[in-house]
């Protein structure tokens, strides 16, 4: 959702030229850049949500002595992985996000190229579900 809203302030006025009622279009690049800041936070939280669900329990568990160190090495790794993937995924393209939305959108270029460079972090969210 994030990404499209910012392909949409990339394009609000061939949008608006051709009468789509976009976000951008209709409300405003500044209120676009905030809706795309909170989904952002939204998918960055979400991405990351699975893995420290894992996480936590286990990292609990180790603390506290509960299970063996073979044990534990073998779901603490993937967790681990899928974790560090997850918020560098996140976090980049929250970060991506972020910089547009303290333009308030008006700054087209560097909404491209977020929108760009925001694959990578797509990528990696997607990789940490592998």
């Amino acid at each position: 959702m994030c990404r499209e809203i910012l392909m949409d302030i990339t394009d609000c006025e061939g949008d608006a030229k051709a009468g789509i009622q976009t976000l951008p279009v209709k409300y405003g690049k500044e209120m676009a850049s905030t809706v795309a800041m909170g989904w952002s936070i939204v998918a960055c939280i979400s991405a990351c949500g699975e893995s420290l669900v894992k996480w936590v329990p286990i990292g609990i568990s180790r603390l506290m002595s509960m299970s063996s160190g073979a044990d534990a090495m073998s779901v603490t790794f993937p967790a681990a992985r899928k974790l560090v993937l997850s918020t560098l995924g996140g976090g980049l393209f929250a970060q991506k996000t972020y910089q547009v939305w303290r333009t308030k959108g008006g700054d087209v270029v560097l909404a491209e190229k977020a929108v760009r460079d925001g694959l990578l972090g797509v990528l990696l969210v997607l990789a940490s579900f592998m």
